[in-house]
């Protein structure tokens, strides 16, 4: 094994993940790979796999694989351009600075490029110290934990490798300073742009009402990142929502739904409504068609008159001094993954 990357810090940029190809067979495989995490779906096996491979993984695909044609860009999915820009970008900061080895390289969670490519890949070249970094900004089982838990399947898959490799991961940064401002800003200068609104929904990405447990606090920091948001913009109670999108299937989610508020207020006397989501850092197939597509004409077509999206950070300035202010402050934010695995919080 060489040394190449010795005395390199390498951070790993990780986010959700996308299919290579905005294609039905590509589109299937990824989504098999996502709904099969235990993490994410928390049925059991026997019932669910059936479910999933006779009748979600016959149907879903193509439908999903038309939806990605809509947004697909010539770098790839709309995720993961973002996520290569974000690091790109890092990788700017990092080549300007003297002190220190940065490495700054990007991993999906699901799809490609993998987690275990990334991380086998640049321990046989010698590297011995990774940083998670989880594009999540709130802590949730269903993803900086899946992180966590896949890190830990990798790990014993080549021989417990990481007894000779330290992986430290980024827990959340919902309430970090900069990125706040980042978000806030955001805000601001699009309404300068374009006009500001009656209402603004800040709108994050739900999850089942019954994963909330004593090791589930994403619901609580949505609201944290949110009211931080709200008291910065000087909001009036009556000017804006925190509401979750994304439901799946008949269980109870965490409230209140997007869809069902936009029904509301398109009904209502609110004819003028922007959505923000501060949960995602990079636009995405979520964003760009279930908000910008989907809700729009679900509220336009509840009576609404104007609804007015406002993009995700991407490669906002003030998101990444908020990115390059975490990577450098790693010694004291940053916890060993397993960590996360014992739920020490």
């Amino acid at each position: 094994m060489n040394s190449k990357y010795s005395d390199t810090t390498l951070v790993l940029l990780v986010n959700l993940g996308t299919p290579s190809k905005p294609e039905t067979k590509e589109v299937r495989k990824y989504l098999a790979e996502f709904l099969s995490d235990k993490d994410v779906i928390r049925m059991p096996r026997i019932f669910w796999l059936p479910i999933l491979h006779l009748i979600i993984l016959r149907f879903r695909p193509k439908k999903s694989a038309e939806l990605y044609k809509k947004v697909w860009t010539k770098w790839g999915s709309p995720l993961l351009y973002n996520t290569y820009l974000q690091a790109g970008l890092l990788r700017k900061r990092y080549a300007d600075k003297s002190d220190g080895n940065i490495l700054i390289d990007v991993a999906m969670r699901y799809g490609e490029p993998s987690l275990e490519n990334k991380i086998t890949e640049y321990y046989q070249n010698g590297l011995s110290n990774i940083l998670i970094l989880p594009m999540f900004p709130q802590y949730s089982t269903t993803t900086t934990k899946s992180i966590a838990s896949k890190i830990h399947e990798i790990s014993r898959k080549h021989n417990n490798f990481d007894n000779n490799l330290t992986i430290n991961i980024i827990k959340d940064f919902h309430t970090n300073e900069k990125y706040i401002s980042a978000l806030v800003d955001r805000i601001i200068n699009h309404r300068k742009k374009f006009s500001s609104s009656k209402k603004l929904l800040l709108s994050f990405h739900g999850i089942p009402q019954s994963y909330i447990a004593s090791d589930e606090p994403y619901q609580d920091q949505c609201f944290k990142t949110a009211k931080l948001i709200v008291e910065k913009l000087q909001l009036k109670p009556e000017s804006y929502d925190i509401v979750f999108q994304s439901r799946f299937g008949k269980a109870e989610w965490i409230k209140p739904y997007l869809a069902e508020t936009l029904e509301k207020l398109g009904k209502s006397n609110e004819d003028d409504i922007q959505v923000f989501c501060p949960g995602f850092v990079s636009d995405c197939l979520e964003t760009i068609e279930e908000i910008n597509e989907e809700s729009r004409e679900l509220f336009l077509e509840s009576g609404g008159k104007k609804f007015d999206y406002i993009p995700c950070l991407n490669g906002d300035s003030k998101f990444i001094d908020a990115l390059e202010s975490i990577i450098d402050n790693r010694d004291h934010l940053a916890i060993s993954y397993k960590r996360i695995l014992e739920k020490i919080t």
